[in-house]
């Protein structure tokens, strides 16, 4: 076994002792110590707060340590996922290495306890805690194995190691690279010995390889330096959370490391549409140069500089992710580490404000999106919104709020400015529930390229498309659905018919007009229910159909629930597709609006289908209220 240990370094001078176990044993008032101010993460802050320009993602940042003190009244206490990885349960920390790395990453802020993070609200972003080192901060390569494996899992985008131990290896070196192909980033210490050396994980390319600098913005003399030494951050007398409520001084790359995670976090969850390539070159070309030696720029002792939070966040405001440079392929392919590592020529890439009036060839260049539209004789029943996918960002929506489009009217215009790389949906929605009749239509268009057109959707259709990074346009393929039979239960039962007594009409309930309800059915499930006739389906080939429905459920405890069942070609028996059960899927007393299940029949040609609500619940006080069915099939064909 390979020996892995937290790296640190405490202050040598007694004073600075007495300090430590005075810091130990003491809680602070909340305080801003240097290293936040240092990293300009408070200016982020500003410049984002109540900013709807700028929508947050929450990161999920991955700590590999010694563990988490989940108790402490300064740390994020609900949404700490972990992995234990031998050495008992990830959110206890007896060692105090890995709280002291939490508490700079994301110590809570504007509680009028201890001390600020660099991710001071918790509900900007998230931890996995991987306890890799035991009580004593030491571990082996298997545990920290294990404890990469847990970050890469849980669905982390950032890991942070303040750890160092064992030769390179290619079983390291693997799994780096499987975390970078995946878009995770991963930091670690590059080590306190003070001189050129190359320690591992730091000194992989696919890893940041993070210095440390005091207060004074120069380089720690115990900072190792080398040739992938990336990016610099304070390391110098770092106050922290500590086990027990408690707070303390520790110094070394293991603080640095942390600082740097969590400026990544912070500018990330801003910009989610960058890849992590993008993202760290971001962070190593807004660095503020180290001038230890004379020189500027990068450097094998001090990397590109001191990380600066808002100098990124600006860069990627200015130029979007383009300033982070291209993607590769494979993602890992870029990973070069150090003074090596490609970063964007600024130079060449044209502010977004600006590329709607510039076509100079820059990687960054305008793709808008237009929408064309021909209503129907019911216009006010269609709308459409544009969002990003990955936080569900607003970025356009149509007729304006408070209007209706006109009937039998064409519209024609730009339904986005310029969309920078990532993945976007486009969303047609129908009051009712019919799609555009014919030869009404919606088409949307990008680059000369036409991205869908069409009409009958039924409630909804939505286009997901991706710009990448060389501002290509990928089509997600959407399954087509069509309507085959709406009823919204106005005129009694409609399209369906009553099992029996324990089924019942209703003209209005709950502020809807037109739904039925089914109660009890424990016993005689059959007479509390609801089928429809049989739906002929014309020669069409469908071989996956949809149910939408809204419904509300009144004493239902968790032992009741309803089901939807379907038969295919006239068949008399049923088959269950699906139950909702109390408590698992649903509250009482509210309404659970456009609920869908998709159903597969196991017939190969299908020249019908019905389906069937039915309830199983306690006792007769027990009811499900189901407003306006719909029921759509898939139009492809079989192979």
């Amino acid at each position: 076994k390979l020996p892995y240990n937290s790296i640190e370094q405490f202050p040598l001078d007694s004073d600075m002792h007495r300090q430590l176990t005075q810091q130990h044993n003491r809680t602070l008032a909340e305080t801003q110590r240097y290293g936040v101010a240092q990293t300009q993460a408070p200016q982020v802050w500003a410049a984002t707060k109540n900013n709807p320009k700028y929508p947050n993602t929450p990161v999920k940042v991955c700590i590999v340590d010694t563990g988490y003190d989940r108790t402490h009244e300064d740390l994020p206490q609900k949404g700490v996922t972990g992995t234990n990885t031998g050495y008992g349960p990830p959110l206890t920390d007896e060692d105090g290495h890995g709280t002291h790395v939490a508490g700079v990453i994301g110590a809570v802020g504007k509680n009028g306890k201890g001390i600020v993070g660099i991710n001071p609200d918790p509900n900007k972003f998230s931890f996995h805690i991987s306890k890799a080192l035991n009580d004593e901060g030491l571990g082996t390569a298997t545990s920290v194995l294990m404890g990469i494996k847990g970050c890469i899992s849980s669905g982390a985008k950032i890991i942070s190691m303040s750890l160092g131990g064992g030769p390179k290896s290619n079983i390291f070196r693997e799994l780096y690279k499987e975390a970078y192909d995946k878009g995770i980033l991963v930091f670690a210490a590059a080590g306190n010995l003070g001189i050129r050396r190359d320690d591992f994980p730091a000194s992989y390319g696919l890893v940041v390889s993070v210095g440390a600098v005091g207060q004074n913005s120069k380089r720690a003399d115990f900072s190792n330096w080398s040739s992938q030494l990336e990016i610099m951050g304070p390391g110098v007398d770092i106050v922290s959370t500590f086990p027990g409520n408690k707070y303390g001084i520790l110094s070394g790359t293991s603080m640095a490391t942390p600082y740097v995670a969590g400026v990544a976090a912070l500018v990330w969850g801003h910009f989610p549409q960058c890849t992590n390539q993008q993202i760290r070159n971001v962070l190593a070309r807004s660095a503020k140069p180290i001038n230890n030696s004379g020189g500027g720029g990068c450097s094998n002792r001090n990397g590109w500089g001191l990380v600066q939070a808002k100098d990124a966040f600006d860069l990627l405001d200015k130029y979007g992710c383009a300033a982070g440079g291209k993607n590769f392929s494979p993602q890992s392919a870029g990973a070069v580490g150090g003074c090596n590592q490609p970063l964007a020529d600024i130079s060449k890439l044209t502010p977004r404000k600006d590329l709607a009036t510039h076509s100079n060839g820059a990687s960054n260049r305008c793709q808008k999106l237009l929408v064309k539209l021909l209503t129907d004789d019911y216009a006010y029943e269609t709308s459409w919104e544009l969002r990003r996918k990955d936080n569900g960002q607003l970025l356009n929506s149509g007729p304006p709020t408070g209007r209706n489009f006109a009937d039998k009217t064409e519209y024609m215009g730009a339904a986005s400015e310029c969309l920078e790389p990532g993945t976007y949906e486009f969303i047609v929605k129908d009051l009712f529930g019919d799609g555009i009749a014919s030869p009404g239509y919606y088409s949307i268009i990008m680059d000369g390229k036409t991205l869908a057109k069409r009409n009958d959707f039924g409630p909804k259709d939505i286009t997901t498309f991706t710009i990448d990074g060389s501002q290509s346009i990928v089509i997600h393929a959407q399954p087509q659905w069509k309507s085959l039979l709406i009823e919204g239960f106005g005129n009694r039962y409609g399209n369906f018919n009553d099992g029996g007594s324990d089924a019942l009409h209703l003209d209005t309930k709950f502020g809807r007009n037109g739904l039925v309800m089914l109660k009890s059915g424990s016993s005689r499930y059959a007479q509390a229910s609801v089928y429809s006739n049989n739906v002929l389906l014309n020669n069409r080939v469908f071989n996956e159909f949809k149910v939408v429905f809204s419904f509300y459920t009144n004493g239902m405890e968790n032992t009741d629930k309803f089901c939807l069942d379907y038969s295919a070609n006239g068949a008399t028996a049923w088959s269950m597709a699906h139950c909702w059960q109390g408590g698992q899927h649903f509250e009482n007393g509210e309404w659970n609006d456009d609920v869908e299940w998709v159903f597969r029949p196991s017939a190969h040609a299908i020249n019908s289908v019905r389906i069937r609500f039915r309830a199983f619940a306690s006792d007769n006080s027990d009811r499900v209220f189901i407003d306006k069915i719909q029921l759509f099939g898939q139009d492809r064909e079989l192979t």
